[in-house]
């Protein structure tokens, strides 16, 4: 949200399809491990893999912005 400076809805909206695609990704690994007969236990790994790999690309964020040396604008909070 602070990078968007005017566009505060598009980025809201855009948080909200991110989680939501997120959500339908988490129950097609599941469904997919499940139908692979994995079993129950197989549900806990691969919320845990796909965890890991959010971080991942939550670090990958991060290390690109300082990177490439841009600034987060923070607008006041009025």
């Amino acid at each position: 949200m602070d990078f968007a400076g005017d566009a505060q809805t598009l980025a809201a909206s855009l948080n909200h399809s991110a989680f939501n695609i997120a959500n339908a990704l988490g129950a097609s690994l599941g469904s997919v491990l499940l139908g692979q007969q994995f079993g129950y236990g197989a549900l806990g790994i691969g919320g845990a893999l796909l965890s890991i790999g959010g971080l991942l690309v939550y670090l990958l964020a991060l290390f690109i912005l300082k990177k490439s040396g841009v600034a987060e604008e923070r607008q006041p909070i009025i």
